[in-house]
């Protein structure tokens, strides 16, 4: 009782009054009786009624509560209380009118049904009497779980006006979802845009306890909408088993998607499209956690300052590896901006390499000057090749303080031709 007078004073002051049960609603009878209700005797007897605390247990939001009422003076009072919040205030909604003889309401909210659900409900008024009292839920479609299919890109989320996310969270999902995931699947995250006052724009990939997996910065992304695309590696795709959830910063983000990895499915154009260079080999055991193998990182611009020199937008890097434990781990750094931020890159990874797409060229002339970051876990760097669209002559010649300046790619090394005469990146004069 205390909880349906709870849940129609609520209504009284927020919303609409009295509306009736939806039209396809299972019912459950929770009271039957014949109780008067009066609280002036002299004018009609009868009591105050308060249900039992845990009449109204399982009560959720939308569910209907329904009263039946038969009047016995010319102008009955209705009032049904509820106990609000934490000192359990009684909480009046008066001027309730039944409907052939029933008051229905429907509850609002789920802070306002735990209080009925736990605390009840207690009518009052005068010349009436109570003979049922029901809980009507609407009837849905049991929620089927989504299958991933191979071959298939899935929608989780979509809200075609976007959400901001500033720290926040969305599309979170279980491990019903997540234990389908595996190594070279997608969650793709749509942005519609990014705020320019954030100064580090991301898009994060999170774990079902809220910790990162791995993100995108967006800083060096010009044209919206735009695709974050996490291609997950064996050790991201443990780690969201159990579920996961998008998150970043300053960014405007209407769906979220997976894409279930089916076998030659994957693009086959790399060796067609592009012109190959080995711009490094050797034998370098990687690792960041010495506990679990014995190695380093790989910094190119400690090894050899010029590199990554003439890496343009469009290039394909890719690190060849050859795998020395389970579960191996890849990551791919760059130096961003003045400061040289360490921000990673996500990388697809292949049989024996993974690879990435220099994505715009800001970020090639941040690669071409501060060098790449080889890390990760369990394998040995052996090789890394740059390769350069076809249709890239391998020849640009630009302007620069008037003075005729030629970018010369042979056998792999950059070379600048000057007014005639060549050098090497670094301003070393060729004999």
């Amino acid at each position: 009782m205390e909880l349906i007078m709870r849940k129609f004073i609520f209504c009284l002051l927020s919303f609409s009054v009295a509306v009736f049960a939806p039209a396809k609603a299972s019912e459950t009878v929770v009271w039957q009786g014949d109780t008067a209700i009066s609280w002036n005797q002299d004018v009609y007897v009868g009591v105050q009624f308060e249900t039992a605390l845990d009449l109204f247990a399982g009560l959720v939001k939308d569910d209907t509560i329904k009263v039946t009422v038969v009047a016995h003076i010319d102008e009955p009072q209705y009032v049904i209380t509820y106990k609000a919040g934490d000192q359990w205030a009684w909480t009046d909604i008066d001027g309730l009118a039944p409907i052939d003889g029933i008051i229905s309401y429907i509850v609002p909210n789920e802070t306002m049904a735990n209080e009925i659900a736990t605390r009840g409900l207690v009518f009052r008024g005068q010349g009436y009497n109570i003979t049922q009292i029901a809980i009507a839920s609407e009837d849905q479609e049991p929620e089927q779980p989504i299958v991933l299919v191979e071959g298939d890109t899935t929608t989780l989320w979509e809200n075609a006006e976007g959400v901001v996310l500033s720290w926040t969270e969305i599309c979170e999902q279980d491990a019903a979802l997540g234990a389908q995931l595996a190594a070279k699947d997608q969650i793709i995250v749509s942005v519609l845009a990014k705020n320019p006052a954030t100064e580090w724009p991301k898009v994060i990939l999170r774990d079902a306890a809220a910790a990162e997996v791995t993100n995108e910065l967006l800083n060096d992304v010009s044209s919206f909408p735009y695709e974050v695309v996490f291609t997950l590696t064996a050790a991201q795709a443990a780690a969201v088993q159990n579920g996961f959830r998008i998150s970043g910063d300053g960014v405007n983000v209407t769906k979220v998607a997976v894409y279930k990895y089916k076998a030659g499915d994957e693009p086959q154009p790399e060796e067609k499209e592009y012109e190959y260079r080995t711009v490094w080999t050797g034998d370098v055991a990687i690792s960041w956690n010495q506990e679990v193998y014995v190695g380093t990182e790989f910094d190119t611009y400690t090894v050899q300052v010029d590199m990554l020199a003439g890496i343009q937008e469009g290039d394909s890097i890719k690190i060849y590896y050859a795998q020395a434990i389970d579960g191996a781990q890849f990551a791919l750094t760059y130096k961003a901006g003045d400061d040289w931020a360490w921000t990673d890159l996500t990388v697809t990874e292949a049989d024996g390499f993974f690879a990435y797409k220099v994505a715009s060229d800001e970020l090639a002339m941040d690669i071409a000057d501060h060098g790449l970051v080889v890390r990760g876990q369990g394998y040995h760097l052996t090789g890394i090749v740059i390769g350069t669209p076809k249709n890239t002559t391998g020849i640009e010649s630009i302007q620069m303080s008037e003075v005729s300046v030629q970018k010369v790619l042979r056998n792999g090394q950059l070379f600048l031709i000057r007014n005639g005469v060549e050098y090497t990146v670094n301003g070393q004069r060729i004999k």
